[in-house]
Formats: C-alpha cells, structure tokens, sequence
C-alpha cells in the first residue's frame, strides 16, 4: 500500500495573506496552521469553513494572527472538533494575541464575531507539546507521527515534521536561521549544518516571503532604529513602533530596554498594548524556551531579563498622560488597522490633531499584510475612517437611563411573579405535608438526632409530591484526613502567630504575580460608563519622520537559497509569498544542481497529488524464512537482504513470506551498501586512525595525498587513487560506514 498525499492551500499561496493549509495523507486531514487577518471578515474563511468540519488534526506554528487567528472562531463556529497540537508558548502568546485583537475591536466597534469564551475554550483545548517529542496520532490517525521543532522567529516557534512509514513531510514556514537577542536561531540550520532528522524529507513546505530580500547586516539596522529614535527625541518629538501583542514585541522590548539602561536614557520608554502586564509575565516564566545566551546570563545573576529596568507596561491609552514630554511607545498592532497602535498614528502622526508634532517618528519594523493601513502611511495624505467610542450625553444618555430603569422594573416585576407562584406551590404542598406528617411515630422522631425541620425553599416538586426535607442546625463531623503513616498533620495549626504575619506579607509584596490566573483578569475591566460606537470618514494629512527597519526575525532570500540545497527535499511545495517572491524561490530552486526538480507553486485552493512513486506491502515473515536472515548493523538499525516467495494463506488476509526453493543453480546478486556517510564525519574518522585527509576542490577529500573520496550528484561515493596500503585502507573504512547486503 502506498501513502496517497494531497495539499490544497486553502488561503495563503502566491499571496501573503494569512496561512492555513490542508495536508491529506490517505484519509486523514490535517490543518496545518489556521490563520487571519485582524480585518476579521468572515467571508474570507469561505475556503475553511468547506473543510473545518472534516478536519482531523491541527498544528500550529507561531503564536501571531497570521497563523491562529482564525482557530476560536473555526473551533466555536464551523464545527472544528478535532486534535490540535502547538507548543507551550504558543497556547500562552497565542490566547495573549487573541485577547489583545477582541479588546482592540471592542475598543471601536460592536465586535461580537468571537468573544473571550470562545478564545478560552479553543486554547483550552491544545494539547502541548516540547520540542523533539515525538506524538502519536490516535483514532482516525492511527501510525501518524508528528514532531515539533525549533523554528525562531517567536517564542516557541516550530517547524512541523509529520511522519506516516517511509513519508517525512517538513512543514517549516517563518524561520530564521539567525541568533538574535532572546532567541537561538532554528535547528533547520544549526551551526551551519541541517538537523539529520529534517534532511532528505519526502516533502517539504515552506515559503517564499522573504524570497526577494536581503537584510544589511544587523548592527547596521540597530544604529539607524536607535539614531532615529535618539534624534527623535532629542528634537522634542516622539516615536512610535507600530508591532503585535505577543511575538515579535518580545525581541523589540527587551532590544530597547538594554539600550536604555546601557545610555542611561530619560525619556519614558513605554509598552502598550491590553495585555502588556500577562505577556511581560509569561515572558518571565518561559525563559526556558528562549536563546541560551538568555538563560545562562539568568543563571548566573539571577536577574529575569523581562523584569524591565525602564519598561514600563500600560493597558490604557490614559496611562500615557502620566508621562510627559517626549517618549518612546511600543503599541499593538503592526498593521496599523486597529488597537493603540492606529489610535496613537491618528494623534501623533497628522496634522489635524493638536498632539502633532513635526518631529514625531513612526518605526515600522514590520512589512505588515497587503491592503493594511502600515504600507500606505508612507504616503502624505490618506483617507481614513476614524473610529471610537465616546460616552452618551444629552437626550441620548437620558434615553439610554430610561431605557435601563425599564429594563430593571421589567425584571423586577418578573422576579416577583416567580416568587408569588413559588409561594403557593409551596402552600400547596405543606398542606399536603400536614396529613403525611401526622402518620409519623413522634417516638421515633424523638430518638433522632435531630427533630427540626424547615422546607427547602430552593426546590419544588410536583402538584402532588411532597417537597424535601432537611434538618435544622444540622452539626457536620469534619472527618479526619488519613494517609498511608496516619492522621495527617495540619501545619497551620503548629504555625506562630509571626509565622502568619510574615507569610501575609510576602503576599502583599508579591503584587500581581502571586494570584495571576486567579482573581486578576486577563484584561482591564470595562468602564460601565454608557457609550456609544462613531465612525467618520477623515481626509488626513501625514507629517512625520518614517524609518522602516526590518526586525521581523525571518531569513532572508540568499540565506533560504543556501540552507533549502542543504536539506535537499525529494519534493518542494512553495507557498505564502507574493507572486514575484514565489516565482523567484521556484526560479532559483530549478536552477540549482543536484536538487529536485519536483517544485510546486499552487495558487488558493489548488489541489496537488505529491504522493511518492514507492509502493508499501505489509506482509508476514515464515520461521524459517526469519531463521535464515543474516543481518548487518548499521547504527541502531540491523538489517538484511529478503529473498523469497510470497503466498497467500487461506486463514488470514495477511500475505507471508516464504524461503524461495529453486531446483536450479543460485542466482549471484551484487552486494547492496546502505547508508548515507557524510564527507564530514568521514574525515573525523579518518583522521581518528592517523590518516591525513582534508577537503580540495569541490567536496573532494584528499587523503594522503594519494587517495580522493567524493560523492556524485546521485549520492554515490567514489575512491579514487593508485593501488597501495592506503587505498585499500581507506575503503575498508568506508565500507564499515555501511550495512552491507
């Protein structure tokens, strides 16, 4: 039986809209990420709402919109039930960004699209996973294996591998091989060297976003983000960066923060987003899954590096009247379509506002989606529909009061119509009561432990069901606890008086963090005040410095172009790109030598057959057949050549495999080498047996001088050189690389 393999992107190819895309492997469905826009338009879900129901299993990439954001409403709306796997960072920066996006839209229109239940029940349901951990698959995809893997880019970040027998499928989107602040780079491409357990896949999937970029060297955009900023403020204007609530902020908040304390700087440097407090501190709790140069510095000083110097986190747009004068505001979202970051680009950025200043400075750090506000502010003038939610006055508060004291009388005249009924239920049901009570032996009343007796008034039951009773100052015996060395021990009942005073104060000092996730609310509660939703369409004028410096924290295309021969995929699957971008990668791929030429590029909704051409047989091997095996060991595999006969027993519908019996002479078959042996361990070995060897010319290792190993385009090892004590030596040593059959 063979693995039937289709891909159909179902939003996100030749395109950089958000990414969802559908993997099938036999029958199962798998999502691979579940992506939206912060538009929120449900009409651009058409393609996943035909599919949600069907799916099977989900995995998520990245904590950001572009990859989630679609998930809550899939799971409460389009009938999504299955299985979905993500990492711990991304379930907790993910529900951040979620919950960051439905307050910002509930900040300036009625959004009733999801509400924070849904984005609740939907994280709730993820199952977490650790990097290399492989999981099993159940029910449906049974003999599925998938395994997450480092991808960079944001915090917990992952490149999917998803393997069902002989198919490996990489699924590596949004990475970056490059070290950055508070994250190592990918294990994709490691110290310069692909991880063996992502090399040479069946399939591979990633994207062409970054295909047509080359990033200057990164000191070089630090200087011109940090001189801007300086000259900035300095000249009295202050500077926004536009970036989202849960990923990339990360990087750019700890960035600025160390700036800060190593210039000692005194303008106010400032987080601003709903959620700034719950993402600084999941950040403090998740150091573990950050860069190592983070951790060991913890380590050692035992200083959390998200406990900010300077930083200071605000949830409300108010808070930033308490500092005055110039000041730096890191503010959600990146797009500029919605949240504090648009509202403040409205006062500071245009001239039409009185908090415009000319040497105010917006710092895009990201490119932002097609048909966002962020790539059209470098225009001078745009129309804008400004929204907001202002209180009620006049004639309009009057009426809503009114509205609200009928509301309450209705209510209240329908609580006492309850009452009223419940009441002679009750009456009817006491008089009643009044009769069976008399049948009862007042003796046996008085031996009780207890002989008052009150209704509940809680409950009712039938026209003629006697309600229940319950017994009046009724004493509960608390019970014991017991364990395995008997009672046990109760240590609050042993504590001194100053032992419960000091513990109360570390309460108090702990501030927020003691009882996060219990009594402190994800979000800051809603002013009750009564307001109302505007819109106006406004004809703006932009003046401001513009600086866009890429800090997105992905490859860019000439190192994709290196590190993709690396991996050396049997089959490449392009997507998320523009089409120029998509093109370029597909371009570049073909153009490169001893890489496949299999290269797809579909469009959105695009069925492809990528099943491989290898056929699988599940057969049973006969005792004797097994008896006469001979194996070789090659690593922590042993194997051997089979040959025999099948046949088909009439007791089972698994086919068996027999020893071949031929009457004529044994056919002589050739040795087969199995094994795939690096040049570069190769040499170690080499060199481990005092063999001189090193690399000249094209990946030729030279060993002694006289003796040359290389490998063809077709993966075949060649030894070349004049017969003598070293050539026979080194292949020796090459052939006890391999198993040998």
């Amino acid at each position: 039986m063979t693995s039937y393999i289709k891909f159909t992107p179902i939003s996100g190819a030749k395109n950089e809209d958000p990414l969802c895309y559908l993997l099938e492997i036999d029958e199962v469905k798998i999502l691979l990420d579940c992506g939206w826009s912060d538009s929120f338009k449900e009409e651009d879900l058409a393609n996943l709402k035909k599919v949600a129901k069907q799916i099977d299993a989900v995995v998520l990439s990245h904590c950001d919109l572009s990859h989630l954001g679609a998930y809550p409403y899939a799971r409460s709306h389009l009938g999504m039930t299955c299985q979905v796997y993500a990492t711990i960072p991304v379930v907790n920066m993910g529900k951040m960004c979620m919950y960051d996006m439905y307050q910002s839209k509930t900040n300036e229109i009625e959004f009733k699209t999801f509400t924070l239940e849904d984005v609740d029940n939907a994280f709730d349901k993820i199952t977490p996973v650790r990097y290399s951990q492989p999981i099993s698959l159940t029910g449906k995809c049974q003999g599925i294996t998938i395994t997450a893997y480092a991808a960079a880019h944001t915090i917990g970040g992952t490149i999917w591998k998803i393997k069902q027998d002989t198919e490996e499928i990489v699924y590596a989107v949004d990475f970056n091989h490059r070290k950055e602040h508070h994250l190592d780079g990918t294990v994709l491409h490691s110290g310069g060297v692909v991880l063996d357990t992502l090399t040479r896949p069946s399939l591979l999937i990633t994207d062409s976003y970054n295909s047509k970029v080359v990033h200057p060297a990164r000191k070089d955009r630090y200087a011109a983000m940090f001189d801007t900023m300086v000259k900035s403020l300095k000249e009295g204007g202050s500077v926004l960066l536009p970036t989202d609530s849960s990923a990339r902020v990360l990087e750019i908040s700890y960035l600025l923060d160390q700036y800060w304390t190593q210039h000692q700087l005194n303008y106010p440097l400032i987080m601003l987003s709903n959620t700034s407090y719950h993402t600084a501190h999941f950040a403090k709790i998740m150091l573990e899954w950050m860069g190592d140069d983070l951790t060991k510095n913890f380590s050692q000083s035992r200083e959390n590096p998200y406990e900010f110097k300077y930083l200071r986190l605000c949830h409300k747009i108010e808070d930033l009247d308490n500092y005055a004068g110039p000041k730096v505001v890191i503010a959600s979202n990146y797009s500029l379509e919605t949240g504090f970051a648009r509202e403040l680009f409205v006062r500071w950025m245009t001239t039409e506002t009185t908090q415009h200043n000319k040497n105010n400075t917006l710092i895009l750090t990201d490119r932002s989606g097609p048909g966002s506000l962020a790539p059209i502010a470098y225009e001078t003038s745009l129309d804008l529909t400004v929204y907001k939610r202002v209180p009620l006055e006049g004639a309009e508060l009057q009426e809503f009061e009114s509205a609200q004291k009928a509301k309450a009388e209705r209510d209240a005249a329908q609580a006492a119509l309850i009452a009223r009924s419940k009441t002679i239920m009750e009456d009817d049901e006491s008089d009643s009561s009044d009769i069976d009570d008399g049948d009862e032996n007042m003796e046996d009343l008085l031996t009780k432990q207890f002989d008052l007796y009150v209704r509940d008034a809680g409950k009712s039951g039938g026209f003629f069901k006697q309600a229940q009773s319950y017994r009046m100052f009724p004493y509960l015996e608390k019970r014991k606890k017991i364990d395995d060395y008997g009672e046990a021990i109760q240590v609050e009942h042993y504590m001194k008086a100053s032992d419960f005073e000091r513990i109360e104060q570390e309460k108090k000092s702990l501030g927020e963090g003691a009882n996060f996730g219990k009594e402190d609310p994800l979000l800051p509660g809603r002013d009750e005040t009564p307001t109302k939703y505007t819109s106006n369409d406004e004809k703006l004028t932009i003046q401001c410095l513009l600086r866009y410096v890429d800090l997105e924290g992905l490859s860019d295309g000439r190192s994709m172009k290196t590190i993709l021969p690396q991996i050396a995929p049997r089959k490449l699957i392009i997507v998320h790109g523009s089409q120029s971008s998509t093109e370029d990668l597909a371009t570049a791929c073909q153009g490169m030598d001893h890489f496949t030429k299999e290269i797809f590029t579909p469009s959105v909704s695009e069925v492809l057959n990528v099943s491989a051409a290898t056929n699988i047989y599940r057969v049973k091997l006969t005792d004797s057949m097994v008896s006469s095996l001979r194996f070789s060991k090659l690593d922590d595999y042993e194997l051997a050549r089979v040959v025999g006969r099948i046949h088909f027993p009439d007791d089972s519908t698994t086919p068996s495999l027999d020893v071949a019996v031929s009457d004529g002479p044994t056919k002589w078959e050739p040795s087969v080498f199995v094994g795939d042996v690096r040049l570069t361990e190769f040499k170690k070995i080499l060199q481990a047996e005092g063999i001189q060897a090193e690399f000249k010319g094209e990946g030729i290792l030279v060993c002694n001088d006289q003796v040359a190993v290389r490998k063809t385009g077709t993966g075949q090892l060649l030894v070349e050189g004049a017969i003598s004590m070293d050539y026979y030596k080194i292949r020796s040593l090459l052939y006890s690389q391999h198993a040998i059959l």
